[in-house]
């Protein structure tokens, strides 16, 4: 199910493509709590929300092997850091779009490659340098060295 998501042959619980997602605007982005978990999905329940996917090796090895899927994940992620390119409210001690960064960084790794979630990784300690002192040291330890 979820490599069909990603491959954008099939929707996700609330009926959205992955096109669905990347077409959100910037306040839907901020205030919809149950899309990172399919665009950036692991192989760990979600505390947040619990009817989320969950990955079986099965599911890693395919995704591995989808091209289109790999590009939709790397796509997932220039499009999220997109959004915290224009909205840096989120550079402050706590705010929820950390887990989604955390999210995304493992999820990369998990699924796409070292190379992509470096890559991110890079970005987003680009967008907080000379304020890394506003993030928590939980989640810029993690950032860091994840």
């Amino acid at each position: 199910m979820i490599l069909n998501f990603l491959v954008g042959n099939q929707t996700d619980y609330e009926n959205r493509y992955i096109q669905d997602i990347w077409e959100m605007n910037d306040h839907e982005i901020e205030n919809t709590h149950n899309f990172i978990q399919w665009i950036f999905p692991l192989n760990e329940k979600s505390g947040a929300i619990p009817n989320s996917p969950i990955l079986s090796t099965d599911d890693i090895l395919k995704i591995k092997k989808s091209e289109v899927a790999k590009n939709n994940i790397k796509k997932s992620s220039n499009w999220f850091l997109n959004f915290l390119e224009r909205n840096k409210y989120w550079i402050c001690y706590s705010n929820h779009n950390h887990l989604r960064v955390t999210r995304a960084i493992k999820s990369l790794r998990l699924i796409h490659s070292n190379k992509e979630a470096e890559k991110f990784k890079t970005d987003i300690m680009n967008l907080i340098e000379g304020n890394e002192d506003k993030i928590s040291s939980l989640s810029l330890e993690f950032w860091k060295n994840s």
